[in-house]
């Protein structure tokens, strides 16, 4: 895949519009819309493919569509030139400027069908139970945050998913696989050699499981289809996505959301890199058996022992707290570890390390 600069930005990416030319002569443009908050993330990557219709991959962060709508005019086109938008995936990162693009446009929303039921939905207020249950504490963003996650929220209410996608759908060159685990709406797209994997796959970095205690929570919402047993949320759905993905071909290039360009250089991966995310996970299992070895741990102490290298405060330790919340389900599922006290938020090891043989089971 050729990759050149159009326009450039920083370092991680923000502000600079970049051109992909594949093998096969097909060309991609992607922006990167900067977030509306300092992180080391950096930008969200939208991706423009040219058609009978200009498509555009996400919209990046509400409050970001002024540089959308500059990365586009560099390009050669304007805002309102957009034909469809097709959203990976409902976090305020990727789908926050929809509602700006889509009315401004005219454009379809094409996304999952999960998401149709979930846009609007306050994600967050629904996910303080399992919070509470495991910290004390049913919200660990700070003010700043909550006012973004409100705003994206009000927004996406006034959304309307033209074009519901299903799993397999195939529409003008384009192939949609669903692969829940990070969200329980995200969609990798396939087009000619190339998948938008939205948050599924990137480089780098290692996208957060979603919680499958959420799905508790979330079952009424969801299409009348998903209610019966979770497949949609957790580590061991993640990990299952990630090997169905991962058998789509060596010949495919990865475009992600995030860190296609960061630190001065692009990151440009294939399929294999789906594999590295599954190993990091077992690895991670690993650390967390080491640590509840030596005796039962309450879920906070296990989570601040584990990223012991980093600094956890505010927004940061909600993170790293919801990772390991993620791992300990999984464990206890494969029956290594115990969960015990009055809000079962202690970790007791089984004695017995089976999740290495559930995940190559997946």
């Amino acid at each position: 895949m050729e990759q050149e600069v159009i326009k450039a930005g920083d370092d991680s990416g923000n502000r600079m519009v970049a051109k992909y030319t594949s093998p096969e002569g097909v060309i991609i443009y992607g922006i990167g819309v900067p977030q509306a908050w300092q992180t080391p993330l950096g930008p969200t990557w939208s991706y423009v493919i040219e058609g009978d219709k200009l498509t555009l991959v996400d919209t990046g962060c509400n409050g970001s569509v002024q540089y959308l709508e500059e990365g586009l005019e560099w390009i050669g086109y304007p805002l309102s030139a957009v034909g469809r938008v097709v959203v990976t995936h409902g976090h305020m990162d990727h789908d926050g400027s929809c509602f700006d693009v889509v009315s401004r446009s005219g454009a379809e929303l094409w996304a999952h069908e999960v998401y149709s039921k979930l846009v609007g939905v306050s994600r967050w207020k629904l996910e303080t139970e399992w919070r509470q249950r495991f910290s004390g504490s049913p919200i660990f963003e700070d003010e700043a945050f909550l006012e973004r996650m409100k705003e994206h929220d009000e927004v996406g209410r006034r959304l309307e998913v033209t074009n519901v996608v299903t799993e397999g759908l195939t529409s003008d060159g384009f192939t949609f696989f669903y692969t829940p685990g990070h969200s329980p709406d995200e969609l990798c797209i396939l087009f000619h050699k190339v998948l938008f994997s939205g948050d599924h796959i990137l480089p780098q970095i290692t996208p957060h499981p979603s919680i499958g205690l959420s799905y508790g929570r979330f079952k009424d919402l969801l299409p009348e289809g998903y209610q019966g047993a979770n497949r949609y949320y957790g580590l061991k759905v993640y990990l299952r996505s990630l090997k169905r993905v991962s058998t789509l071909g060596d010949d495919i290039t990865v475009m992600p959301a995030h860190r296609a360009f960061y630190g001065g250089k692009f990151n440009l991966i294939g399929l294999k890199r789906a594999w590295e995310i599954v190993e990091h996970h077992r690895s991670r299992c690993h650390g967390l058996i080491a640590l509840v070895r030596r005796g039962p741990l309450d879920l906070a102490s296990l989570t601040r022992k584990h990223f012991s290298r980093h600094q956890l405060q505010g927004h940061n330790f909600y993170l790293a707290f919801a990772e390991v919340i993620s791992h300990i389900e999984f464990l206890h599922e494969a029956g290594d570890v115990a969960l015990l006290g009055g809000n079962r938020k202690f970790v007791q090891w089984n004695g017995t390390e089976n999740f290495t043989r559930v995940i190559d089971e997946l």
